[in-house]
């Protein structure tokens, strides 16, 4: 659950300077420059809120173009358009790889060693829980947090204050009702469906933590149009398409045919219909958010898991349903 963008920066300097980066540690170079995104809400004479929207790290300035002009006899700059890439914080942390393998120091917080990894405040927002085993740490210090993030049923994400938070992945409470007809913001409604991202069988595959031994569990839908098999044992029309899963902290056979149960209606449902929202921009809502939906003449609930937006008055919001 990542955050990305793109942005062109208009700056016009009143003593005609260029700010376009050109050396390592210039302003808006990518190496290290941060850029805290907000949202200015007017409304009336004198009300003024500001929203944040997210702290992104600069990972790129593909194009920087300076117009000059010749002002006796010394050239000024009469102003710069700099294209910049933006990425959210979590971009530095997958950079920033471990050197050897290592393990947590300390296993009684989740929250802690998330904490420890990323270097970033921590915005508690689901029960903290203590890290099951002592696991080895590879390479990949994002996807440590990641798995870190799945000892308590959850995913990481950056919330728009720049901190790192959980997500749970159960379904939390209706956030808001996005409505069609007069006073709603709903504009059109798209739905797409593809089977990609859509499994019938969860193979979850990991080691005990003692003996070293294989873990191996399996989950499958034994009924219905998503079945792996029909009753006569032979394959069904969609077939065996199996979700395979590892973590180092499923480390005994109970945990993960427990944990196997619990995702298999995660992977065979939540992603079955993905529907695409064009709405009035509305800056309060987040990846991750439950939403009612309420197109004329029906409604469904949905859970968001895409943003997209641009400097106009709409934004397309990505969907799944729990059809």
């Amino acid at each position: 659950m990542q955050g990305t963008g793109q942005v062109s920066l208009i700056w016009q300097d009143e003593f005609g300077q260029s700010v376009a980066p050109t050396e390592v540690g210039d302003l808006f170079s990518p190496f290290g420059t941060q850029i805290a995104m907000s949202v200015l809400v007017e409304a009336g004479d004198g009300f003024v809120e500001r929203i944040p929207m997210g702290v992104y790290m600069v990972a790129e300035t593909p194009a920087a173009v300076t117009r000059k002009f010749l002002f006796k006899g010394q050239w000024f700059s009469g102003g710069d358009r700099i294209d910049v890439t933006l990425k959210d914080l979590f971009h530095g942390v997958q950079r920033d790889r471990f050197d050897v393998p290592g393990v947590a120091p300390d296993l009684s917080s989740v929250y802690k060693e998330i904490q420890r990894l990323t270097g970033l405040p921590i915005t508690k927002t689901v029960p903290d829980a203590p890290i099951p085993a002592s696991v080895a740490y590879q390479e990949d210090k994002l996807q440590a947090v990641y798995d870190l993030a799945a000892v308590v049923d959850a995913t990481a994400c950056m919330l728009p204050d720049g901190s790192v938070s959980l997500r749970p992945n159960v379904w939390p409470a209706q956030a808001d009702v996005i409505r069609a007809g007069d006073g709603g913001s709903l504009v059109e409604v798209g739905r797409a469906m593809a089977n990609d991202r859509v499994y019938n069988k969860v193979v979850i595959r990991s080691r005990n933590s003692g003996s070293g031994a294989a873990v191996l569990a399996t989950a499958e839908v034994l009924d219905g149009p998503l079945r792996t098999r029909n009753d006569d044992g032979t394959l069904s029309p969609y077939r065996s398409v199996p979700y395979f899963y590892s973590s180092e902290y499923l480390t005994d056979q109970a945990a993960a045919d427990a944990y196997a149960r619990v995702l298999l209606p995660r992977v065979s449902r939540l992603r079955s219909v993905e529907v695409r929202l064009v709405t009035l921009f509305n800056p309060l809502w987040d990846v991750g958010d439950v939403v009612n939906v309420k197109p004329l003449g029906e409604s469904f609930l949905a859970r968001i898991t895409d943003i997209s937006r641009t400097d106009g008055r709409t934004q397309t919001v990505t969907v799944v349903t729990d059809e």
